[in-house]
């Protein structure tokens, strides 16, 4: 009999796990194929670490290269086309086909969406964003540091909260947290919704 080939979209936590799932269940009696646009994992948490100079960007790359598991293969692709009644992928290599299709992709940031945002502020949950506001942390002696939550829902939800107290952290470690003032400023009524208690704690 021949092997389910799978074709799953996506190296994201989704993907991971279901490709690492799958093949610790079946081995080498699966044809998984697993295709993402990037070489390499980045855990979302290590990006605070990047910005407040704990890390390198190269540290915290995990390639995909190393990701072996048995029956797994990947393809470092960018998809262009899903056809899901066909369960075929389109890619900017070729195509593929499959017995089962998994669609993992995520979600993308849409800077563009808050006017102002590209041209005037900064971000960072991207790696280039990270290491562009890791550059001018040392630039900053006195003023306002507004963190901005742009909308509801968003990745990572104590993300701001947890940049903010590390920001306050620097700042003091530098002897000008007296000069600055920081602002969270969130569409949400506690910082983490889910956790009031861990809310309460980060407005104490």
């Amino acid at each position: 009999m021949s092997k389910k080939r799978v074709l799953v979209l996506g190296a994201g936590f989704g993907g991971l796990e279901f490709s690492t799932l799958l093949s610790e269940a079946l081995g080498d009696g699966v044809d998984l194929t697993l295709i993402d646009k990037s070489d390499a994992f980045v855990f979302g948490y290590s990006k605070l670490d990047l910005i407040f100079g704990r890390t390198t960007a190269q540290a915290i790359r995990l390639p995909y290269a190393e990701f072996v598991k048995p029956g797994v293969r990947f393809r470092q692709e960018t998809i262009t086309a899903i056809e899901p009644e066909r369960r075929r992928v389109r890619t900017d290599a070729g195509r593929g086909d499959a017995d089962v299709l998994i669609v993992a992709l995520g979600a993308d940031y849409d800077i563009g969406a808050t006017p102002g945002l590209a041209e005037g502020g900064n971000e960072f949950y991207s790696v280039a964003g990270a290491e562009r506001v890791s550059a001018l942390l040392p630039g900053i002696t006195s003023g306002r540091i507004l963190v901005g939550i742009c909308g509801s829902p968003y990745k990572c939800p104590p993300g701001p909260s947890e940049f903010v107290l590390l920001l306050h952290d620097y700042l003091t470690n530098r002897g000008i947290r007296g000069a600055c003032e920081i602002v969270l400023a969130s569409p949400l009524a506690t910082p983490v919704p889910p956790s009031p208690e861990t809310s309460q704690a980060l407005l104490g």
